[in-house]
């Protein structure tokens, strides 16, 4: 599982800021982002990142990578809120854990599908 490391924060990263382009420059309003369709992105973008670093793993730990994606994706979301945060301008709303859940939900999911040709075959 360590040498994936960098496959699985590059995953979460990624998604995260796949998601954070979605947010800022195509949706009309950042708060779509708590929204059924900004719901909806934050998990696909996460089944996606979890389904890249998913695919090169081979054995039970791909649930795992597929969670620490979405862990991943959360840190750095936090990460880039740090001068909001100390200058006090952001809130979080509870809802905002739903989204956060999401990342998890839908990184484990994409690990998932990535291993399922190798279920297939045997």
């Amino acid at each position: 599982m360590g040498k994936y490391w960098k496959r699985i924060v590059l995953a979460g990263v990624g998604a995260e800021l796949l998601y954070a382009v979605y947010i800022y420059y195509i949706a009309p309003s950042t708060q779509v982002a708590y929204q059924p369709i900004g719901f909806a992105t934050v998990f696909a973008a996460f089944v996606l990142g979890g389904w890249w670093a998913g695919r090169g793993i081979a054995d039970a730990s791909r649930l795992l990578a597929g969670i620490l994606v979405g862990v991943a994706g959360t840190v750095s979301y936090y990460i880039l809120q740090i001068p909001d945060i100390m200058a006090g301008e952001q809130t979080y709303p509870a809802i905002a854990f739903l989204n956060h859940g999401l990342k998890l939900a839908g990184g484990a999911l994409g690990a998932v599908l990535a291993g399922l040709p190798a279920l297939r075959r045997g």
